[in-house]
């Protein structure tokens, strides 16, 4: 662009900004047209769209690069998608957490879409001196209807690109949509499959250095004094530093770097390294200090969160009785892709490139840790290989910051798969103690949930350790609608209802992990249902439908609309258990479980078909998953992560657990923390429910119901109740 052109940010719905070119000749930008941040169209018809969030596999890549293209009209095959840096003016908030990113992202982007199309349009309605109305698009072609005269968009882009850019521009009706709900592969797929370079492990700059750092295996500990003369005789390091670490740990924990030429004399820099330690209070914890921990909170009544009725009186007048316990271990994220990061700091600016979850926050991060604004941050995004909640957390970022700064040159900062292990941000360990009863016609009338968990709100220095623990827990109606979804419980039906919280202390740090409290609490809940309806010998269909409700019976008036309708619950339920075949007799050997949990927004319900030999050997054959996540914007993509949701969700269900032994984590790589292989994989059968609702997230919708279904096919193949995960830990194998 030349001097003469100028930029114009206009305010987006959600308080981001679109910044707009604008000039007054068309020499300023040539024959290119960019409305905004998201849409550009060259001469050639080549249309290149970007998209603002980074993708982990869950698709939104591509997910939203299709939002963007059905309401611009473009024609596929002429898209190219690219990921885009982080741009506070052009995108507002960045990052990809919650399944939030089709609900809440795509919106924008459909509204870029859909005012470049009325810009295109205006454009040659003006060259054929015609009104705008009286044209239409389609495959990136504007048509006047009346003369069936037709221009490409490239053609259009130059003209276009002078004229001013309107505020809003109408949608699209979806009865039109013809890129959103089709099968499309991801854009990514071609390079993933050859293998080119687009992760953050991938990434090379000039005269780039590679760091990596020691922590102490102490969580919680840090380094007092190092002995570093062994590690720089070894070739190729060039320093060692301490790194003192933030106040907030989630932003940057102390240790020890090591800085060579290659990762290789980095690893065995550190591995020669002589480190006294002060390990803190962590040491005097292991898994049996928790769990003895766990017991003692239970015995005292904890923080009600939501109470109605006489749950006491209701149990004791009830004819079906559950009392049981359930305890959750500390789970690792085992991304595939270990943390990494590049950093390069110049003065008081520093450019990062890597595999950042959360790149708006990560610039904060970054900026903080080095003391500089947050404005003189560039990230640029590669592709992630797996987050899973982990890359919610900058602090590789913000380890590679701190050292380049010190080095005054770029470096790259490795974990070693040890590293990742040991020094996660675990899924908070929990246990959890619920009452429940079924009055003499088989209605549910009381539930007392005792939730105790290590909670991750307090490891960030949150103010209310319940707040990141409750997603999901069932509770009574709220008589103030705008309290409905408070703590992100699911409101329901039954008329006897408490929900309590105790946090226990931990020196371990705790973070998101996929579908965040929901992945444990689904299985409690659904554990406990299933075990009334056994007990009581109703159809746990019916039991689930009868205190699911209506949505009318939860008025809301909170800050943020919910989507939640039992109706679409009790669907998924129904779909799931018909393509099941719930009604009928499973094969010989073999038995059926059910769970049905609603996550995020969306919903879920998964029947799993499992078998147990004489020798406790377990093998799911099966998974049947039903899934609403309204309007499916790329359908290939949701059956993907259906897929790698039900995997995910068993790999951790029978093997995952972190244990831990005078503050230090026992397990080190997938030897000790295994991982689902292929051969044990199940047959797994995904159902769309066809929906015109918004479109809403399914990256964690799948995983939570999972567990609960094989625990509960276990029950009804051997008559044993799994209360503890993993599987294994009851006695069985896979």
């Amino acid at each position: 662009m030349n001097r003469r052109s100028f930029l114009k940010a206009t305010a987006t719905a959600s308080g981001g900004f679109l910044l707009s070119f604008y000039a007054d000749d068309l020499t300023a930008v040539g024959a290119e047209f960019r409305p905004n941040g998201y849409v550009r169209i060259d001469a050639n018809g080549t249309i290149t769209v970007w998209a603002k969030n980074p993708d982990m596999g869950q698709g939104i890549k591509t997910g939203l690069a299709m939002m963007i293209a059905e309401e611009l009209d473009a024609d596929w095959a002429r898209v190219r998608v690219e990921q885009a840096d982080l741009n506070r003016a052009w995108y507002g908030g960045q990052g990809a957490g919650g399944s939030d990113g089709t609900p809440s992202d795509g919106p924008l982007g459909q509204r870029a879409g859909s005012i470049a199309r009325a810009m295109l349009i205006s454009a040659a309605a003006a060259r054929w001196g015609v009104d705008p109305s009286e044209c239409e698009t389609s495959k990136s072609v504007v048509r006047h209807r009346a003369s069936n005269r037709t221009l490409g968009y490239g053609s259009l882009a130059a003209a276009a690109a002078v004229l001013p850019v309107p505020k809003e521009a109408p949608l699209k009706d979806p009865s039109r949509y013809t890129i959103i709900g089709k099968p499309t592969k991801g854009v990514d797929t071609p390079k993933i499959v050859r293998g080119q370079p687009i992760y953050g492990l991938d990434v090379r700059v000039p005269n780039m250095l590679f760091a990596v750092i020691e922590k102490c295996p102490v969580h919680g500990g840090r380094p007092l004094s190092v002995d570093s003369r062994a590690a720089m005789a070894v070739p190729g390091v060039k320093r060692i530093m301490m790194i003192d670490g933030a106040e907030n740990p989630t932003h940057l924990r102390p240790g020890v770097a090591v800085i060579a030429n290659s990762t290789w004399a980095a690893m065995k820099g550190r591995e020669a390294l002589r480190v006294t330690w002060d390990e803190g209070k962590g040491a005097a914890e292991s898994s049996d200090t928790l769990h003895a921990q766990f017991e003692q909170l239970a015995r005292t009544p904890g923080k009600v969160l939501a109470d109605r009725g006489d749950v006491n009186a209701a149990i004791a007048a009830a004819t079906t009785k559950v009392d049981a316990v359930f305890e959750a271990p500390f789970l690792a994220h085992a991304t595939l892709e270990p943390q990494n990061c590049v950093a390069e700091v110049s003065g008081d600016r520093c450019e990062i490139w890597g595999p950042l979850q959360m790149p708006t926050s990560g610039a904060e991060v970054v900026a903080g840790v080095l003391g500089i604004p947050k404005e003189n941050v560039a990230i640029h995004m590669t592709r992630i290989g797996g987050g899973f909640g982990r890359r919610l957390m900058s602090d590789y970022a913000a380890e590679a910051a701190v050292v380049s700064k010190a080095i005054g040159g770029p470096v790259q900062v490795v974990w070693s798969r040890e590293d990742d292990m040991r020094h996660d941000y675990y899924r908070p360990a929990g246990y959890h103690h619920v009452r429940a009863a079924l009055d003499a016609r088989g209605q549910m009338t009381a539930w007392h949930h005792h939730l105790i968990t290590t909670s991750r709100n307090t490891y960030r220095r949150g103010q209310n350790p319940e707040d990141t623990e409750t997603y999901g827990l069932i509770a009574p109606v709220n008589p103030d609608p705008k309290k409905q979804f408070d703590y992100d419980f699911q409101p329901t039906l039954i008329p006897n209802c408490r929900v309590e919280y105790s946090e226990a202390l931990t020196s371990l740090a705790t973070g998101a992990w996929r579908a965040p409290s929901h992945n444990f609490n689904a299985f409690v809940i659904e554990s406990v249902i299933d075990e009334l309806a056994h007990s009581a010998k109703v159809d746990p269909l019916a039991l689930r439908a009868s205190y699911y409700g209506s949505k009318a019976d939860f008025p809301s008036e909170g800050m943020e609309s919910s989507t939640f309708d039992p109706s679409r619950l009790k669907r998924v339920m129904m779909l799931a258990a018909e393509r099941a075949g719930w009604g009928s007799r499973p094969p010989t050997g073999r038995a059926r479980g059910i769970a049905v949990h609603y996550t995020f927004g969306s919903y879920a319900a998964e029947v799993a078909e499992v078998s147990v030999d004489a020798k406790n050997r377990l093998r799911v054959h099966r998974v049947v998953a039903a899934v609403d996540v309204g309007i499916a914007v790329n359908p290939l993509s949701v059956e993907a992560q259906t897929q790698g949701g039900i995997i995910d969700g068993l790999s951790a269900a029978m093997f995952g657990a972190i244990t831990v032994d005078r503050g230090r984590v026992k397990q080190a790589t997938f030897d000790d923390y295994p991982l689902l292989r292929h051969r044990d994989a199940p047959q797994i059968d995904v159902h769309i429910v066809p929906s015109t609702e918004k479109p809403t997230g399914f990256g964690e919708i799948a995983l939570p119901p999972l567990a609960p279904a094989v625990a509960n096919a276990i029950f009804a193949a051997t008559g044993r109740r799994v209360r503890r995960l993993p599987i294994v830990s009851a006695g069985f194998t896979f």
